[in-house]
């Protein structure tokens, strides 16, 4: 199934099914747990997805960096709302994947994800989190992290890599399809790292919720006409060891049927 149909499907469900429900920033409307496997690139066409821009968030995660004057000019406003006045922001993504404090010290998550990959292949605790729960309860932590609750990686017999993600809260609308193609990107990646063959990406939402605010635009998108749309391919070409952004391109023109702009909610 193309990913535009998953995708609008998910949206139909949770607008049909769900219920809404008074959150700490706006009222929403939420289903529990959806999920789905993809075998080639989520990328999400039916409306525009800013997909060079989520890699190079994900580049930033990846780096270490909880500083968003490390972070790319063009998404850095993604993260100002809660970064203080030296652009710190504590306990984000990046610490969790590359510096993980537990009770035996602190873990660098992506170089043992890589390592468990390439060593112990068949191994069933090839798993990270970027959930810290004495991190994500601190006062000082201004925002808990959304995806990334449970990643897992498996290697078939083939040599195919596949990543599973399970997302604890996703802003379906606008959020969302980043976090597909980031984690596509990621699996590329990792393949790469680990001499393993990209296989597939088993996302699963839990709390999956549509804000007030953008319940017209998942209207329009669950009403458009899919059966025309063409999605392009993610091709990686590394050109060093680290995540970069710009080793990422699309093997064919991307035209989005919808281009409107949305606004984060906070």
């Amino acid at each position: 199934m193309k990913t535009d149909k998953i995708f609008a499907d998910m949206l139909s469900t949770i607008m049909n099914f769900g219920d809404d429900i008074n959150t700490r920033n706006s009222v929403t409307r939420r289903y529990l747990h959806l999920s789905t496997r993809f075998d080639s690139t989520p990328l999400i066409s039916v409306r525009k997805t800013a997909w060079k821009l989520a890699l190079r968030e994900f580049e930033w995660f990846l780096s270490g960096s909880n500083n968003i004057n490390d972070l790319h000019p063009s998404v850095r406003h993604w993260w100002q709302p809660w970064a203080d006045s030296n652009g710190l922001i504590a306990n984000n993504y990046s610490i969790q994947f590359r510096d993980f404090v537990g009770h035996h010290g602190s873990v660098d998550q992506v170089k043992y994800l890589i390592d468990g990959i390439k060593y112990h292949p068949y191994s069933r605790r090839n798993i990270i989190t970027t959930w810290n729960t004495s991190d994500m309860i601190n006062q000082s932590t201004p925002i808990t992290n959304c995806h990334g609750s449970l990643i897992s990686a498996f290697v078939q017999p083939d040599k195919s890599l596949h990543l599973s993600m399970v997302q604890r809260s996703s802003d379906m609308v606008l959020g969302m399809p980043h976090n597909w193609i980031q984690y596509w990107a990621f699996l590329m990646y990792l393949a790469k790292r680990s001499d393993t063959a990209v296989g597939s990406l088993i996302w699963t939402g839990e709390d999956c919720h549509i804000y007030q605010n953008h319940e017209d635009a998942a209207s329009k998108i669950i009403s458009s006409d899919l059966s025309a749309i063409k999605t392009p391919n993610l091709i990686y070409r590394p050109t060093s060891e680290d995540f970069k952004a710009d080793d990422f391109s699309l093997d064919s023109e991307y035209k989005p049927l919808i281009s409107e702009k949305l606004v984060m909610t906070i």
